[in-house]
């Protein structure tokens, strides 16, 4: 029994018809190697832009709130690096990314430092990688050079004196990785080595997934180089529940020292002033003045007094005396447009 041929559609026979027209289809037999033209069916609309966007947080997916951490890290090392350099840098993070481990280290082009981690109790480890031009500004500012306008050296490999004094600021990384991953785990961050051979540079197997992130450094707020963080997804995968409740844990810590502050000032001592009269005098008319003379306050005891808090006036009041002790009453609050501070001139 032969096979039921399907039927081409009134569209599909117009397409048919208008592709031999053109010539793009031939009305010869087809040979065994040749198929019988059919109608490409038409395909959905492609938004390029949700597609860019899904690929591009892909690695913030993947670890939700991974990106509170790494910009706390951002701002730790910030001042390490501001501290150690005696110089203004700051660190930003760029973006999260997800690649393989082998392709993440073939985008480092064989340039620059990397500095191998270990961060145990996790299984692996991590990298971070210095760019050129980054490792380059860096050891100018180690070595003592001037500042100048000439460009840096960039097309030659760092030799192993130079990665020996890198090292000390790669070293700086272990303790701002540990307290920026210290609301999710207690880790002990260590430096095993760093390498300018990147194919002596294995963590994990090539095929392994591997988080990037790039963080951009400013000097003096201009860009002097970049970082880029290598971690492998299944160091970070058995976090994924502590990463998720990391909002919830900051956002309580920041309730907390909100009402810490709040309860803090409101129980500060401010200084309060009852103020009766004020007078201008010059230097000269104070510096004469001996026991005995008397100052003319322009004081009027039937208006109400102007009380000052931080030497700001906030209050008028009425003098009088209470139990015994001088005292005032607030009357309502003090406003320009009832006047001057009382007893001005």
């Amino acid at each position: 029994m032969n096979p039921v041929e399907t039927i081409l559609r009134k569209e599909e026979i117009a397409e048919l018809l208008a592709a031999i027209k053109a010539g793009r289809v031939s009305v010869d037999q087809p040979t065994d190697d040749q198929q019988p033209y059919r109608p490409i069916p038409a395909s959905e609309p492609l938004d390029l832009l949700r597609i860019y966007e899904r690929t591009h947080i892909s690695g913030e997916m993947r670890i939700p709130n991974l990106d509170i951490v790494l910009d706390s890290f951002a701002r730790k090392f910030s001042t390490s690096l501001t501290n150690a350099m005696m110089r203004g840098f700051s660190v930003e993070r760029e973006e999260i990314t997800t690649t393989d481990f082998q392709q993440s280290l073939a985008d480092l082009d064989a340039q620059g430092a990397v500095g191998i981690y270990s961060v145990p109790p996790l299984k692996y480890g991590c990298l971070f990688h210095f760019d050129t031009l980054l490792s380059f500004t860096l050891l100018e500012i180690m070595l003592g050079s001037s500042p100048s306008s000439e460009p840096l050296t960039l097309n030659r490999n760092l030799t192993t004196i130079e990665m020996a004094i890198l090292k000390t600021i790669m070293a700086d990384i272990c303790t701002e990785l540990s307290n920026a991953l210290k609301p999710v785990i207690e880790v002990e961050t260590m430096l095993t080595k760093v390498e300018n051979n990147f194919r002596l540079v294995n963590i994990v197997e090539p095929e392994v997934e591997v988080l990037v992130t790039r963080f951009n450094v400013n000097l003096a707020g201009e860009y002097c180089g970049q970082v880029r963080m290598i971690i492998p997804y299944l160091t970070l995968e058995p976090l994924r529940e502590k990463f998720k409740a990391l909002v919830t844990v900051a956002q309580a810590a920041a309730n907390t020292w909100t009402e810490l502050i709040a309860h803090r000032i409101l129980t500060a001592d401010s200084p309060v002033t009852a103020r009766s009269g004020q007078i201008d005098m010059s230097i000269s008319d104070i510096l004469n003045l001996k026991p005995g003379d008397l100052i003319e306050l322009n004081y009027d005891p039937d208006q109400p007094l102007t009380v000052l808090v931080e030497d700001q006036p906030l209050f008028q009041a009425i003098a009088g005396i209470r139990n015994g002790k001088k005292a005032i009453h607030i009357t309502n609050r003090f406003s320009q447009r009832s006047g001057g501070v009382h007893g001005s001139n």
